[in-house]
């Protein structure tokens, strides 16, 4: 009875894994294309030298840990207060029996691809780990204490103008701000690419979401793609391209390496999930945007200038798919 939450969890995960191998094509992905994308990645990182795969280790497992502590944490609160079981999971030993199992299989999985792809340093891994699980489960702790603290503090109209003109302001000061303490920090060991690079981290976790239910009811009533697009990614370009030019005005080359990744990267990949999400079902969509990523980076990496092809063309096709499609009710 202790592991209820986990078997309901694992029932599920299940009935998906089998409606996704349903077809010879899936099989076909998961036995020649995941195996190709092993591959490739391990031929790449083989060139690397040992301190840039020491940080690939260290930061791929702060990521795989944040992420994987981030979505036990949703998890167990929807269990407490939406699940079939959530008498169940009002008990606070039936949560931690469930989210310490789960979060040790995320990262163990983690360490499995870091192993994989042939950089798995043990001593790297756990660090990364140990800091990833405490702040995946501080970010949505922190951000519903803060959205609290607003509430408190502004009426209902200060929030909407707030929300309306301000956050776009708001984000590029923090980001600039971000900026100038990451060009003082030493350039040694990477320090401030590191610093950079968990900045860009929050910045994905909490203004990269992308809620498919949401874009399709929005294309349902008549938003165009020009519109879903207005609504997500200003907040993204406040937040990072601020901090892509203090970095840029003060030289500091590997900071804004790592600063263009995710400035040029995140807005890209959101506005591929929206193109995406108008035209396919969500987990369809997913995999849609996965092959995409996967083809530009290989196309990047192989001759960069054919991966402006590839986005342009994905770009392309996902809108002229979009357009085939009559969403507006009349």
């Amino acid at each position: 009875m202790h592991f209820a939450l986990i078997t309901y969890d694992m029932t599920i995960a299940k009935a998906v894994a089998q409606r996704l191998v349903k077809r010879a094509s899936d099989w076909l992905m998961l036995c020649v294309v995941l195996p190709l994308i092993i591959l490739i990645a391990r031929l790449w990182l083989a060139g690397l030298s040992d301190a840039h795969r020491d940080l690939l280790s260290c930061g791929i497992s702060t990521l795989v840990a944040t992420i994987a502590a981030k979505a036990v944490f949703e998890r167990v609160s929807f269990h407490r207060t939406d699940g079939s079981i959530a008498h169940y999971a009002q008990r606070p030993r039936a949560w931690i029996f469930y989210s310490t199992p789960m979060l040790l299989a995320a990262v163990f999985l983690g360490f499995l691809v870091l192993a994989a792809i042939g950089i798995f340093d043990f001593q790297n891994a756990v660090f990364g780990a140990l800091v990833g699980i405490p702040t995946g489960l501080a970010i949505p702790y922190l951000g519903g204490r803060v959205r609290r603290w607003w509430r408190v503090i502004l009426p209902a109209k200060g929030l909407g103008l707030l929300h309306n003109f301000s956050m776009p302001m708001t984000g590029a000061f923090v980001s600039g701000a971000v900026g100038i303490i990451c060009a003082a920090l030493p350039e040694q060991n990477y320090v401030d690419a590191i610093a950079v690079g968990v900045y860009g981290l929050f910045v994905t976790l909490l203004a990269g979401r992308v809620d498919a239910a949401t874009v399709r009811y929005l294309t349902l009533v008549g938003h165009s793609s020009a519109a879903l697009i207005r609504l997500s990614l200003p907040n993204q370009f406040a937040l990072l391209l601020p901090l892509a030019a203090v970095l840029l005005v003060t030289q500091s080359w590997g900071a804004l390496g790592v600063s263009a990744l995710f400035a040029l990267g995140l807005p890209i990949l959101t506005a591929l999930r929206i193109f995406a999400y108008r035209v396919f079902a969500r987990r369809i969509a997913d995999w849609v945007v996965a092959g995409i990523v996967w083809a530009l980076g290989y196309a990047a990496l192989t001759f960069a200038p054919l991966g402006l092809g590839v986005i342009a063309g994905a770009f392309a096709w996902l809108i002229w798919r979009g357009s085939q499609r009559r969403w507006l009710i009349l």
